[in-house]
Formats: structure tokens, C-alpha cells, sequence
């Protein structure tokens, strides 16, 4: 048994499109209210400039409602800390406490701190994944699809990436392997797959015409 998805709950009412995230959510509610802003790296993109730290955002959409991923990576000296969170179905009443009334939607968390090279194979993995990839400017992406998401800094320049499913083979790519063998978060990564008939409350983001914003937020 599963409950309304609160993301749905709040974008009804016509709330989530105008929050702007700031940080970590401090809880679901929070989280659904700013989730588009989180998609678009509304944070990074504010702090973007040059002699800034870079910063990368990635986020996997392995079907909103089954699954989704963020890994941060932010640099620090000798390497660069990866933080992740990751959740699978959403909405499972098996995960409600007293202590814990939002278990159902709890993003779980791991920490991990990544050597320079370790660090750079990411990006570089990153980078090829965009030099092989059709342009993102101006893609539509479903909830109910498989895609990864970055928003980065890098040298003061902000971008806006995405990996469709199956417009790219999301499964064969690099940094996403890269990425899981340091995801301690304890929550199984869900492949790409076919899924035929799959009913959901479906919302749509789409990358704007210039690839550093979110255009479109149906």
C-alpha cells in the first residue's frame, strides 16, 4: 500500500513551480515545493561565476514515482565530497513511524570523499556523455521516463544537461557507474526499462533553447 505522492499533492495546487531551492530540503514538503528549482540548479546557477568553486548536480529519474537519485559534487582540498539521496517508491506506508512521519517519502543519504582523480573521472565521463549525446537544449522530460538531469558550474559557466531514455542508452553510460560505486545510500538503482502501460501522474520539464535553464514546468 502507498500514499498520494506529495510532489502531486502540492503541484495541484499550483505551488511547486514558484519556490526557489536554497539547500538541502529539511523535509518531503519542502522537497516537492522545490523540486524543479532543484532540477534546474537554480543554486548553482545564482553562485555561478568566475573564481567560484565548480559544482555539479546529478539526478536520476528512473520513473518519479519508482525512483529518484541526486549525487552532489562539490570540491574540496586534496579531492571533491560526494553527498547522495536517493528514495525508491514513494509513498510506502511500511516506512511510516510516530518518529518518522515522512519515512514514506525519506530521501536516504550517504557521504562519501573522493580523491582528485577519482573526482576528475566523473566529469571527464561527464563530458563525453554530452560529446556523444543529442543536444538537451530544449528536450522534454516526463516523470514517467528514465533520464539523468546535471546541472554543473564549471569555470564560472553554468549548464544544463539531460540523458533521455531511450534517445541515449542511459544504462551504458559511464558516469552514472562511476557515481553508484560510491552510492552507500543502501537503495538499489533502478535500470532503464521498458515499461508498457505504466499509469502516473505525469509531469514535464523542458530545457530551455540556450541549455541553462528550465523553459517549460507543466
Amino acid at each position: 500500500m502507498k500514499w498520494p505522492n506529495l510532489f502531486f499533492v502540492f503541484a495541484t495546487l499550483g505551488v511547486a513551480a514558484c519556490t526557489t531551492y536554497q539547500g538541502t530540503p529539511a523535509n518531503p514538503i519542502e522537497r516537492s515545493l522545490t523540486w524543479f528549482s532543484y532540477l534546474a540548479g537554480d543554486d548553482i546557477r545564482l553562485a555561478c561565476r568566475s573564481g567560484r568553486p565548480d559544482h555539479y548536480r546529478f539526478v536520476y529519474n528512473g520513473i518519479y514515482e519508482l525512483q529518484i537519485r541526486g549525487y552532489e559534487l562539490t570540491p574540496v582540498p586534496g579531492g571533491a565530497d560526494l553527498t547522495v539521496r536517493a528514495r525508491g517508491r514513494s509513498g510506502l506506508i511500511n516506512r511510516f513511524t510516530i518518529d518518522n512521519p515522512f519515512g514514506p517519502w525519506k530521501l536516504l543519504q550517504s557521504q562519501a570523499h573522493l580523491d582528485n582523480p577519482t573526482a576528475a573521472s566523473i566529469i571527464e565521463a561527464y563530458a563525453a556523455a554530452i560529446a556523444t549525446s543529442p543536444p538537451s537544449a530544449g528536450q522534454l522530460l516526463d516523470s514517467n521516463e528514465y533520464y539523468w538531469i546535471v546541472a554543473g558550474c564549471s569555470a564560472g559557466k553554468f549548464t544544463l544537461n539531460a540523458f533521455l531514455d531511450p534517445k541515449v542508452n542511459i544504462n551504458a553510460l559511464e558516469f552514472p557507474r562511476l557515481l553508484l560505486a560510491h552510492d552507500e545510500s543502501g537503495v538499489p538503482f533502478r535500470k532503464a526499462e521498458f515499461v508498457e502501460g505504466f499509469d502516473d501522474a505525469v509531469f514535464t520539464i523542458q530545457i530551455n533553447r540556450t541549455g541553462d535553464n528550465l523553459s517549460g514546468r507543466l
